[in-house]
């Protein structure tokens, strides 16, 4: 299986400055909308939903800089309650789940009643399952606040939480109704969780837009002063690519896969530290390296694009060290991926900048490899 880089036919502009990604589902419709200064819009954005109970999901430190103005907006839409949740990977939980549930029931929402997920991906992640699960299913509404988030896990509907032995063992298939991105509130966030963004934007490049590798590649390192319009439209670029992908297969039966490239490994990653040493986006980063490297040893990839991918993997940043790792943990984790049929795990592997193909006998020996190159490239780094 292979896919090469066909753009949609492109985005509407219902309003000046905004960017309106549609993602067709049928009666699962909803809109991605990209703009600075679309939080001050919410009423108008969510009017569709006036009149409604809902609970508003965050985290303690987004809240404390952002929640003003987004509880603001969601006042003027009917009565509102909150919920704040721990941030970080180790906190995507059944237990902070739970706690979603409680404050949901607490509330008094009912099934007309409405979540907003108003975080980076963990937010939406759980919050996204709250709703699929509470009462059979709730509508929900994301503001993702990350880069990441806005340009992974706010498109597509996968929402769960972690098993402790694997990461979203445990999720649904349940599609936003809307999705309101705002990248002003990109203006606090860490410098780590930028670059930790651009390793999403540089994997749906790679996937199927070279004029998005080349973007990122001519970035300043690390995103840092990227100017508005190249942010909104380097955004915009990563969810079209995902829209489309979406739009043909809702519930990854086949082309949906290609979504997960460099994902097989930096999932491996994640769950062998415990989760707590790679941001998501940097255990990518990691695993497209991996994935570029496996792809040129089995001669599918040029070595300048190889080089290409790398080069643009190192300069968003430095990363987590991984030749530490003992292979064989990175090798059991990879045995529980969700995605294993027969003991194998599919990898996603890129045969040039847009293009992309999935393969499920990458060998055991070829991971140990790949893992020595990327501890050869970290060294390469110091």
């Amino acid at each position: 299986m292979s896919w090469t880089d066909v753009p949609p036919e492109g985005p509407c502009y219902p309003r000046a400055g905004m960017i309106e990604i549609p993602i067709e589902l049928g009666e699962r419709r909803y809109s991605v909308s990209i703009g600075h200064g679309l939080l001050a819009l919410l009423p108008d954005l969510l009017g569709a939903f006036a009149g409604r109970r809902t609970v508003v999901v965050s985290n303690h430190r987004v809240w404390s800089l952002h929640g003003g103005r987004v509880e603001k907006g969601l006042r003027r839409l009917g009565p509102l309650s909150r919920v704040l949740i721990r941030d970080g990977e180790p906190h995507k939980s059944r237990a902070t789940l739970e706690k979603v549930h409680d404050a949901l029931l607490e509330a008094g929402l009912g099934r007309d009643g409405l979540v907003v997920a108003f975080g980076g991906g963990v937010v939406g992640d759980v919050a996204g399952f709250a709703a699929a699960t509470y009462m059979r299913g709730v509508d929900w509404v994301l503001l993702p606040t990350t880069l990441l988030a806005m340009v992974d896990s706010s498109i597509g509907g996968k929402v769960g939480v972690n098993h402790p032995k694997a990461k979203n063992l445990l999720g649904a298939f349940h599609q936003p109704r809307a999705v309101v991105t705002d990248p002003s509130l990109l203006e606090t966030l860490p410098a780590r969780q930028r670059r930790s963004g651009g390793y999403e934007i540089l994997k749906c490049g790679v996937i199927a837009d070279r004029s998005l590798v080349r973007s990122v590649a001519r970035a300043p390192e690390g995103l840092a002063g990227w100017s508005r319009i190249d942010m909104e439209n380097a955004i915009a670029s990563a969810c079209r690519v995902k829209a489309e992908v979406v739009e043909k297969d809702e519930r990854e039966a086949g082309l949906r896969r290609v979504l997960n490239l460099g994902h097989t490994l930096g999932h491996a990653l994640e769950a062998a530290t415990g989760y707590r040493r790679f941001t998501h986006g940097e255990a990518v980063g990691w695993g497209l390296v991996g994935a570029a490297w496996i792809s040129r040893r089995r001669g599918l990839l040029a070595e300048s694009s190889f080089d290409a991918i790398a080069a643009a993997v190192d300069r968003l940043g430095p990363r987590p060290r991984v030749s530490d790792l003992e292979p064989e943990r990175v090798l059991e984790t990879l045995s529980r991926d969700k995605k294993a049929r027969g003991g194998r795990v599919p990898f996603v592997l890129p045969t040039a900048l847009g293009r992309v193909v999935i393969r499920s006998d990458v060998e055991q020996a070829e991971i140990r490899r790949a893992l020595k190159v990327m501890a050869a490239r970290e060294a390469r780094l110091d």
